[in-house]
């Protein structure tokens, strides 16, 4: 499996070792005084260096009592009107460092990412006539999979395989692709939370011979188009601090820089921050 998942105390909880982290998402009716500690011992006994945790503003102060601290804040997350807030806590303060390299690479995209930032109201690029978009269901999972085996070929570890995304569409997830020729070159997973009226894109994988072509544009547009249909006000992702292509797409696409997790998840055998984008519906 490439992550666990699991219910802890009504919390949707991923964890594992490829990224030696656990990420889960609170809900209103979690005891968050129960779980964290929880989520602490989690930590203890695998080993994982970071907890990260998305809360609602009414749980900030008890995930700061236990030592958490906000890295990233989406005002209105939570059906519109109450503001998310994604905080940390650091088992191995090690994981908390970045080499300068890093930190001036990560700080250059920012910069050049917010001036490109566009109103909602900006020109609408119409797709390719070789291209196509459309919803993906359960049969075009082996498309899905291969195409990982393709993007991770050298990283074998991080190929998602049928069976994970079934589990992923047992938890309300969707499936889109951008197809050139009958061929699949684009992917993206969402993960919808109609309770809470948003969606995250929870993951990008493109063909390798296809990147830099920027083929993630349309996909995120026509994402920006489902949004009455899936019901939700506000679209929000986590993207490669140190890639300048789709935090530029993001930006451009109007959504508003949340903040930064820091050494979050493992891409490609390396340690990532990762910038987490919002876009908020008309």
């Amino acid at each position: 499996m490439f992550e666990t998942i699991e219910n802890i105390d009504g919390a949707l909880v991923y964890h594992g070792n490829m990224h030696n982290r656990i990420y889960f998402t609170e809900a209103d009716h979690v005891d968050l005084d129960t779980l964290l500690p929880k989520m602490k011992e989690l930590a203890k006994e695998k080993r994982y260096e970071k907890i990260l945790g998305k809360a609602s503003e009414k749980g900030v102060d008890i995930f700061k009592s236990k030592g958490f601290t906000v890295e990233a804040k989406i005002p209105g997350l939570y059906n519109g009107t109450i503001d998310g807030y994604f905080l940390a806590d650091y088992t191995n303060q090690k994981r908390l460092i970045n080499d300068e390299k890093s930190m001036k690479t990560i700080a250059t995209v920012k910069t050049i990412a917010k001036a490109a930032n566009k109103p909602n109201t900006d020109s609408y690029f119409g797709l390719p006539v070789d291209l196509s978009i459309k919803q993906l269901s359960k049969s075009d999972f082996h498309l899905l999979e291969d195409l990982h085996k393709k993007a991770y070929k050298y990283h074998p570890h991080q190929i998602k395989d049928v069976s994970y995304f079934s589990k992923l569409e047992k938890l309300n997830h969707e499936f889109y692709g951008l197809y050139k020729n009958g061929e699949l070159l684009v992917s993206a997973i969402l993960d919808v939370n109609t309770e809470e009226a948003n969606v995250e894109i929870v993951d990008f994988v493109t063909h390798p011979d296809y990147r830099g072509q920027n083929l993630s544009y349309f996909l995120v547009q026509n994402i920006k188009k489902q949004m009455d249909k899936l019901c939700c006000k506000t679209i929000y992702t986590m993207v490669r601090a140190t890639s300048y292509g789709l935090n530029i797409t993001f930006s451009k696409h109007g959504f508003m820089l949340a903040g930064t997790l820091v050494n979050n998840c493992v891409v490609r055998d390396t340690l990532e921050s990762m910038n987490v984008w919002y876009f908020k519906g008309v």
